[in-house]
């Protein structure tokens, strides 16, 4: 079986948000995975934001924006914050071109 190429890390930022590092190739076959974890960040006990870092993320596509726009929706409804940073290349492009980048990343 081959070794996946992504990960998803969670850690604990004090006092109150949790940073989810994506590293790696999100595409159809992690996008569930994906939307799993941005998920349960959002509800775990005292996160009032959730920050996803796409630092060392190489691709996304539509499935992966999905599972962000399902944490986004997760975040939200629970009244916490949520956010995209250090999208670069062909990934800030991807946010960009589907218009995420003003929702999901704060920019115009």
């Amino acid at each position: 079986m081959p070794t996946p190429h992504f990960s998803i890390s969670l850690l604990a930022e004090p006092p109150d948000a949790v940073r989810v590092s994506l590293s790696g190739e999100f595409d159809m076959s992690v996008g569930d995975a994906l939307a799993d974890a941005l998920r349960a960040a959002a509800h775990r006990p005292g996160v009032t934001r959730v920050v996803v870092d796409l630092e060392d993320t190489m691709l996304i596509d539509s499935h992966a924006i999905a599972g962000l726009v399902a944490g986004y929706d997760a975040a939200t409804s629970a009244g916490r914050g949520f956010a995209v940073v250090n999208g670069r290349g062909l990934v800030q492009q991807v946010l960009d071109v589907t218009g995420l980048s003003e929702v999901l990343c704060g920019r115009s």
